[in-house]
């Protein structure tokens, strides 16, 4: 066989290799070809963030209304009361998507007058309200079927140990909120004035 011969055969060789190599697939398969990868192509799904859920805050924080001798005790602050659904059908319209927060209160009248302590003097204000929001007693079977005891006003050197619950319009699980507790000025059985009370708490 002449030089010229050996040597073209080497090339066919070669390249007979080349081809090979370039049909097999580097994978361990069985020789196909691999598909490129969701991240080569740009496919990848972005992963859902999870909703915010309720959170329950304990405070243990308690303060006296010297004034009229109210001992009070800020126990602990919901962000977002579970309610059924005719209840959240019924109220779609003042809840406008936010929540119905809950304030659970330990609390003992005083016995400097014969009066009790009102629910309406607690508000609740949190980031994004433009004013406080008073409690009401909508959500009072909510408050039960989570098993809380709904709040009653306590008369004169009696306790009351219960949740208030309040609107929060347009804001789901609001944050940075503050009890405003707010009794105003009345007058005592000796007929001196007693002077106005507010308190603010800090609840999450």
């Amino acid at each position: 066989m002449s030089k010229n011969r050996i040597i073209a055969a080497g090339i066919a060789a070669l390249a007979g290799l080349t081809l090979l190599s370039g049909c097999t697939s580097s994978g361990p398969g069985n020789g196909s070809t691999s598909s490129p990868s969701a991240t080569q192509t740009g496919l990848v799904a972005s992963t859902p963030m999870p909703a915010e859920t309720p959170s329950l805050t304990d405070r243990n924080l308690s303060f006296q209304d010297t004034g009229l001798g109210h001992s009070i005790k800020v126990v602990s602050f919901l962000n977002d009361l579970p309610l059924s659904d005719e209840d959240a059908a019924a109220f779609a319209g003042s809840i406008q998507g936010g929540s119905v927060v809950a304030l659970h209160v330990s609390a003992t009248a005083g016995i400097v007058l014969p009066t009790y302590i009102y629910d309406k003097d607690f508000q609740i204000q949190c980031a994004g309200m433009v004013v406080p929001t008073p409690p009401n007693k909508y959500f009072d079977a909510d408050l039960d079927a989570a098993g809380y005891t709904p709040w009653v006003n306590p008369d004169r050197a009696e306790n009351s140990d219960g949740w208030m619950t309040f609107t929060v319009a347009g804001i789901k699980n609001p944050t940075n909120c503050f009890l405003i507790y707010t009794r105003d000025a009345t007058t005592g059985t000796d007929g001196k004035p007693i002077d106005a009370f507010q308190k603010n708490v800090e609840l999450n």
